[in-house]
């Protein structure tokens, strides 16, 4: 068992607080203000970004309020899963220094009521004040492709129409 120092410690239980799904407390203060979160996935957020920079946003992103079904999402083909039935499971959790690296895998139901399973790895860098500063997000981006974006409705041929 590694030997962590106060600071490390106090980064992992701040990880702990994220991803704690029992909890009603404003997470986005969990980071710094200037905070960046970086996801390889372009369409988390706004869309057409890979790093969502500011507490604001990534509160957003946190709440799932960036991506709640709506008629023009409907047809856009996201089926965003809902953050209220995350759990997460298999969890790895490792520090040193300034960051912290966790590992889970996370089960989630869509808005549409759909099973939505992926591993994902989280390197947190904190600033001095016990801060998130810097989130770098790793997931199967291929599968949540398929599962979370890729939901077009299909419609037939209408050959006599």
């Amino acid at each position: 068992m590694p030997q962590y120092t106060p600071e490390e410690i106090r980064n992992m239980e701040v990880v702990d607080r994220l991803f704690d799904t029992t909890s009603g407390d404003d997470k986005s203060l969990l980071f710094s203000e200037e905070a960046t979160w970086w996801n390889g996935l372009p369409f988390v957020g706004a869309g057409g970004e890979t790093e969502h920079k500011g507490r604001e946003t990534i509160g957003g992103i946190l709440t799932g309020s960036t991506s709640k079904p709506s008629e023009q999402k409907i047809h856009s083909g996201v089926d965003a899963y809902d953050v209220s039935t995350i759990r997460n499971e298999d969890i790895i959790v490792l520090a040193d220094g300034d960051f912290v690296v966790r590992q889970h895998t996370m089960r989630a139901k869509t808005h549409r009521g759909r099973d939505y399973t992926n591993v994902y790895c989280f390197v947190f860098r904190f600033n001095e004040d016990g801060l998130i500063q810097y989130l770098t997000e790793h997931w199967n981006t291929w599968h949540a492709h398929n599962v979370l974006f890729n939901n077009f409705p299909m419609e037939p041929a209408h050959p006599n129409g």
